[in-house]
């Protein structure tokens, strides 16, 4: 009597590339580098307003309104709940790595979004208050908001 296997991949070797695939990539939050202003000014872009928001100036005395550590300090647990979850589903051969990526990347630009609602920052000055007609820090006219993004890219 003779015994004879055979070798059939139902997936294996998809779902080993996809794994590997995760590991070189990320999803990048924040504003981009080329994001402009309304009113189109070449001296300071919205990503230089985002820094100066996050950090503060003592020159020019605006305090810092973290947005982006406020959302990472909020969204520890949920990312790694999310990470897992995305994670089972590439090794099960359920979702691509990209796919993974795309979708964590998006559920983090909404919670850095929100936390432009949802946040603690420091006050306005009375000043800008008046100008805006509104107290919420960080929110006047919704541009940098707006221009927050999320892309996946190759590390």
């Amino acid at each position: 009597m003779s015994v004879s296997f055979e070798t059939r991949d139902l997936g294996k070797s998809k779902i080993e590339r996809e794994l590997k695939a995760a590991r070189k990539i990320v999803a990048l939050v924040g504003i981009p580098s080329d994001a402009k202003r309304h009113d189109d000014n070449p001296n300071i872009g919205l990503a230089e307003i985002a820094f100066i928001m996050e950090k503060g100036s003592a020159v020019n005395n605006i305090p810092a309104r973290p947005f982006m550590k406020q959302t990472r300090t909020m969204n520890e647990k949920k990312v790694a709940g999310l990470s897992k979850k995305y994670l089972s589903s590439i090794s099960t051969g359920k979702m691509s790595a990209s796919d993974a990526i795309k979708k964590l990347g998006a559920s983090y630009e909404g919670s850095m979004k929100r936390i432009f609602i949802e946040g603690s920052f420091a006050p306005d000055a009375p000043a800008t208050v008046r100008r805006k007609k509104s107290s919420r820090p960080l929110i006047d006219t919704g541009l940098l908001r707006q221009s927050i993004k999320s892309k996946v890219a190759k590390v």
